[in-house]
């Protein structure tokens, strides 16, 4: 884990060019280019709500209404839309770069970073609407100072999660759609769309299995000024987890993949 860190620290500036270059051809062509980014966010806040709010009549309380459930959706859509895409990438993360990594000696360790960073536009945006829109209606907590806390045990989660993902994906081409799917289903059975009075005791047990909705509760702790102590303790030990057997398994395949290559 040492020499892993050492690793990360030491080719920063090299995982940052790879993002930069990797959001630029990403977006080339596109007519939108980077709006799509911006737009995205915009377009899943927008149809979640109206489904939730108007199309069902939930609510989140008896005294909320549709602002306050623009500011749940946004507040949770931040850190699920971190995970979701830092997941689904990693999964395709050496077979999508096999030309380049066969033609220069790459740290391969450093590709769930450069992933990181070039899909880092889309979340940003989240929280940037969130905190106008919490700061305007007189929302916002003292305890927004605090994000980085949680934001860098969600990064080494998914830093931890997709070395995994990324050697297992060599092998497992259907890897990335089976957690696509997974994802896409869980995010209706989770606390980014739902609060506990939407639901009955009995499913919001079962949506606390889920032990990705610790990690959104822990989000909306830092936002509303709340704490959950449960939900940090299952994500840290989620965290200690994710990378020490990432850190295994992505130093145990480097020689692998490199002779793979």
């Amino acid at each position: 884990m040492t020499s892993l860190a050492l690793s990360l620290i030491q080719k920063w500036p090299f995982a940052r060019a790879m993002a930069a270059r990797e959001m630029k051809s990403a977006n080339k062509g596109a007519v939108l280019g980077f709006g799509w980014m911006l737009a995205r966010p915009f377009i899943q806040v927008a149809v979640y709500v109206t489904i939730v709010t108007f199309v069902f009549g939930a609510r989140l309380n008896a005294t909320s209404g549709p602002f306050d459930y623009v500011l749940f959706v946004l507040s949770g859509l931040f850190a699920w839309q971190i995970l979701q895409r830092g997941l689904e990438d990693s999964t395709s993360l050496v077979r999508d770069r096999m030309e380049i990594l066969k033609q220069v000696v790459y740290p391969i360790e450093t590709l769930p970073v450069s992933s990181f960073l070039a899909s880092s536009i889309g979340p940003a945006v989240v929280l940037l609407v969130y905190l106008v829109l919490a700061a305007v209606g007189g929302r916002l907590s003292w305890t927004v100072a605090l994000l980085p806390v949680p934001l860098t045990l969600l990064l080494l989660l998914i830093l931890g999660l997709s070395w995994i993902f990324m050697v297992i994906g060599v092998l497992l081409k259907d890897l990335r759609e089976i957690i696509s799917v997974l994802l896409s289903l869980t995010i209706y059975l989770s606390p980014v769309l739902i609060a506990p009075a939407m639901v009955t005791p009995r499913v919001w047990d079962l949506i606390m299995l889920n032990p990705l909705s610790h990690v959104i509760i822990a989000f909306r702790d830092v936002f509303d000024g709340t704490f959950h102590r449960t939900s940090w303790v299952v994500f840290v030990v989620g965290v200690a987890a994710a990378v020490s057997i990432g850190s295994i398994v992505i130093t145990r395949a480097r020689v692998t993949i490199n002779e793979y290559l």
